[in-house]
């Protein structure tokens, strides 16, 4: 598996970091975890192709980590040299099918091409994982809002987590045992907590309890990103640690 962090900040705006985005190539598809803004444009600075989309897959719906779902298929639609034919699947935590309801309502039922498109709303609490191509896709509830959900990906080198927004829970340490690579939130300061978010302390503790071989740290307020945000982490875990940069690419 091929993952690129496309989008490693927070709501607050700022040159170098973009709202929530993760690209992760396996299977010969293109997955898609959260379309924060600036995600679009995001991938085309990555060198990744919005068009070669196959899988959108949400953890929760705050504009953060959707804005850029509108930007997407408008792009797909209307910016593509070669019309798509083949599907496009969207996914995410229930009540998913009636947020998506709403942004068509919103924007409009032409924002979608003449391609398939195969919308899934996966229970929050889980259940056997889904077979995608080259890797299974599970999944489990977050401390965040009611709807949040992480995300967990099994291919044949290893596994990786995603958590999207969280503050500790013990469900989000269940999916993350084992895995390779735990790209987590890392929101605030541990003298500043923000509500329903980690700290570096936090992460530490949920990677540690988890026994992943490395954390990537995303989701990076300004109030936590400064070169002593790792050593931090590495205070209460003993695994590798990474910074996210947007643009980083990691291999699992």
């Amino acid at each position: 598996m091929e993952v690129t962090v496309v989008g490693s900040g927070t709501v607050v705006p700022r040159l170098g970091r973009r709202q929530s985005c993760v690209v992760v190539e396996a299977g010969g598809e293109t997955l898609v975890f959260d379309l924060g803004s600036g995600a679009v444009r995001g991938m085309v600075r990555s060198g990744l192709d919005p068009f070669a989309v196959d899988r959108i897959f949400f953890t929760h719906f705050h504009p953060d980590h959707t804005v850029d779902a509108v930007n997407l298929l408008f792009t797909i639609k209307y910016g593509a040299e070669e019309e798509r034919t083949r599907p496009l699947h969207l996914a995410g935590p229930e009540p998913f099918r009636r947020f998506w309801k709403s942004v068509l309502a919103v924007w409009g039922e032409t924002m979608s091409g003449e391609y398939p498109t195969h919308v899934s709303e996966l229970p929050r609490k889980g259940t056997a994982p889904l077979d995608l191509p080259g890797c299974k896709l599970s999944w489990a509830p977050t401390e965040h809002s009611p709807e949040s959900i992480a995300y967990r990906l099994d291919g044949p080198e290893g596994a990786f987590v995603y958590t999207g927004d969280t503050e500790y829970s013990e469900s989000v340490v269940g999916l993350a045992r084992g895995a390779h690579t735990l790209l987590i939130e890392c929101t605030g300061p541990d003298d500043e907590p923000l509500p329903h978010h980690l700290t570096p302390s936090g992460a530490a503790r949920v990677a540690r309890e988890a026994d992943v071989d490395r954390v990537v740290l995303t989701h990076l307020h300004p109030s936590v990103d400064d070169d002593s945000l790792a050593s931090k982490v590495r205070e209460g875990y003993g695994g590798e640690v990474v910074v996210a940069e947007d643009g980083l690419r990691l291999r699992v």
